[in-house]
């Protein structure tokens, strides 16, 4: 076994256990996933919310930012719906969500927007890998 071999065999065993665990995404209070662009959202806050320019009442619906990257926090999982709270860490204006806006989402849907996220995530980390690995030299091929 060439000794390029040999050091790659740990970084595959890595690989390999971080692969598996993407495949077995949970669902954990705390867990975040991405918002999509202008995503419509109903807001579930008791008291509304309130942005910079607009106040949104229970059961309003406001969109999360086009222009910033947006969150969503799970905070509570009751039965087949799951409470999420959107993190949005600048101001936002017109009919943008704030920060701290509650909604509520299937669960089956979350799930599924989490286990994208993370199968997104893994990809463009392999990729990056891939990018970063250096080639075999002349040197170590055989003749």
């Amino acid at each position: 076994m060439t000794r390029a071999a040999v050091m790659a065999l740990p970084l595959t065993a890595v690989l390999v256990l971080l692969h598996s665990q993407a495949d077995a995404v949970e669902l954990d209070l705390g867990t975040r996933f991405p918002a999509m662009a202008n995503e419509e959202i109903v807001v579930r806050n008791d008291g509304g919310v309130r942005n910079e320019s607009n106040s949104f009442a229970f059961g309003e619906t406001c969109h999360s930012d086009p222009y910033l990257k947006t969150w969503f926090i799970v905070k509570k999982i009751v039965g087949d719906h799951v409470l999420v709270e959107l993190e949005c860490l600048a101001a936002v204006f017109e009919d943008s969500c704030p920060n701290g806006t509650e909604a509520s989402k299937s669960l089956v849907e979350t799930l599924a927007r989490v286990d994208a996220y993370a199968r997104d995530t893994d990809t463009q980390f392999m990729e990056q890998l891939r990018r970063r690995s250096p080639s075999p030299s002349t040197s170590e091929m055989p003749h």
